[in-house]
């Protein structure tokens, strides 16, 4: 390998701070040591055409170590080509992944999802599959019984609350005739069932069970006093 006591003089070129950073930032490979390169030669360097390298300095930017033209070449630091491209390289990268999050969140926000959830950073075609999967789970454990529909718990939860109501509501007339209660007892009898019916019907409108995605169970209607 060529020692840097061989290695021929490089121009003398003034680099601005910002640039500076970059440099320092994306330093060349190990082992490569700096040059002051043509066109083509950066070309090859960088794994581009001289046409592409023609235009970065004509419309992008490129650093140049010496100004070319009507006959001259351009001279340009292998250096500060390679931080360039490099630099060029991850704005892109953090442009890009800065645009898929600001769509992820509005594709959250159209389905509802907060920005947290592990969906929410899905492609369509990942959530699709997702869904398609959960919902060949659900069918089988459907088929096994691990799985109710919300419809069925709900008709059967009804069904038990119209009993406990229907019991409580008699209880006080039962007790009367029973244990023959006098009307002060009775009294407080219906006013201990009532409350134990409205909390019920306070904690079922808690749940907002009348809010699922399935028949209107009338919650209010069926329990408040």
């Amino acid at each position: 390998m060529e020692s840097q006591s061989d290695s021929p003089e490089l121009i003398a070129v003034e680099v601005a701070p910002e640039f500076q950073e970059i440099l320092d930032r994306f330093p060349l490979p190990h082992g490569v040591q700096d040059a002051d390169c043509n066109q083509e030669e950066i070309a090859q360097a960088l794994g581009t055409t001289v046409n592409t390298v023609a235009k970065w300095i004509r419309q992008d930017g490129l650093p140049v170590a010496q100004q070319g033209g009507n006959g001259k070449a351009y001279v340009l630091r292998l250096s500060h080509c390679y931080a360039w491209r490099k630099g060029r390289e991850a704005e892109a990268d953090l442009r890009s992944n800065h645009n898929k999050q600001q769509v992820a969140a509005m594709q959250a926000s159209f389905l509802g999802l907060d920005i947290d959830n592990p969906q929410a950073a899905m492609s369509p075609a990942q959530r699709r599959e997702t869904a398609m999967a959960d919902i060949a789970w659900s069918k089988a454990a459907h088929m096994r019984r691990q799985l109710v529909p919300l419809a069925d718990v709900l008709e059967l939860q009804e069904s038990i609350f119209q009993i406990v109501r229907e019991g409580l509501k008699a209880m006080p007339d039962l007790l009367e005739r029973e244990i023959n209660l006098k009307p002060e007892h009775v009294a407080a009898v219906v006013r201990v069932c009532d409350d134990v019916l409205n909390k019920m019907a306070e904690r079922v409108e808690e749940e907002e069970l009348a809010e699922r995605d399935v028949p209107d169970v009338e919650v209010q209607d069926r329990w408040v006093i």
